[in-house]
């Protein structure tokens, strides 16, 4: 597309399985994540008559951007350049699913182009700007030049060290699958171009939600709003529910004992809801639906 190289990886209907009109599902990936993680999720979980489409956010995964991380660093370019990529493959009314960062960019997409959609869904999205320092890694890979010697020197190295330790904090309380950082091919992050984006995306995204959290009120299309009620890096009362009470279409799931992660965790009843959705099922604006969860905290 114009702005970016978008990859992505689809699972469409089995070929015995009628069309009955089902809108497709587009899933985004969260921060130093990939199209992989939202595979390993949903792909064998949604009913076989719902066409999924897994996206690489333009910089990360395997999508190029075209624009400066800088520039790109804007959920609304990340959305607008998804936006192309849903009318270039003709995907009719599609439920725009997003975790995380990728929750950004789904609300960034409802903002824009809800006209446009069947819905959209935020996965322990983050929504407002929040408060606290920036990563000092995050500083580092945006400085030019020593961002290039620190990949090249000391990534591979740390990297076998940083990536078990990041699964294991986007997952607490809860614990992940075993096949986690092999099948959501999570070492991608590394690679050096890759990793400075997302380090852009990361420094900037807090003024980009200044801007775009003014007027949630105007977002019309359905809303589907998730959180885990023990989520340690994006808090669900200051994003979620904060974001529930201001745009009047959405509908809040808020699972009890759940972090970062619901839908690698909460998977089934996740597909479901959405997949309803999917089939033309109403939201109800304003409910608030709390959920038990149980899950295995980590010795």
């Amino acid at each position: 597309v114009e702005t970016a190289r978008i990859h992505f990886l689809t699972r469409k209907k089995v070929a015995n399985i009628e069309n009955q009109g089902n809108a497709p599902v587009v899933l985004i990936h969260g921060s130093s994540g990939s199209s992989a993680d939202m595979e390993l999720a949903f792909f064998d979980a949604f009913p076989d008559d719902i066409d999924l489409y897994a996206f690489d956010r333009p910089g990360i995964g395997w999508s190029k951007t075209k624009l400066s991380p800088l520039e790109m660093s804007n959920p609304m370019k990340q959305a607008e350049a998804i936006h192309m990529a849903v009318k270039k493959l003709k995907l009719d009314k599609p439920i725009i699913v997003g975790h995380s960062w990728g929750g950004a960019v789904a609300i960034a997409y409802a903002k824009q182009f809800g006209n446009e959609i069947s819905g959209a869904v935020s996965l322990a999205g983050v929504a407002y700007p929040w408060k606290g320092p920036y990563g000092w890694y995050d500083v580092l890979l945006t400085t030019p030049v020593f961002n290039h010697i620190f990949t090249r020197l000391f990534l591979n190295k740390m990297g076998q060290l940083y990536v078990p330790l990041s699964i294991k904090a986007i997952f607490e309380p809860e614990a992940a699958r075993g096949d986690y950082r092999e099948g959501a091919q999570a070492e991608i992050i590394l690679r050096p171009s890759t990793i400075i984006n997302n380090s852009y995306y990361s420094l900037n995204l807090r003024r980009h939600l200044k801007t775009m959290s003014e007027k949630y009120n105007d977002i019309k299309t359905p809303l589907l709003i998730v959180a885990g009620n023990r989520d340690y890096i994006v808090h669900s009362k200051s994003q979620s529910e904060r974001l529930h009470n201001e745009v009047a279409g959405s509908e809040y799931m808020l699972f009890k004992g759940a972090g970062h992660m619901p839908h690698h965790t909460q998977t089934q009843i996740l597909a479901e809801k959405i997949g309803r959705m999917s089939k033309g099922e109403a939201l109800t604006p304003g409910k608030t639906e709390f959920l038990d969860t149980k899950f295995e905290k980590r010795q």
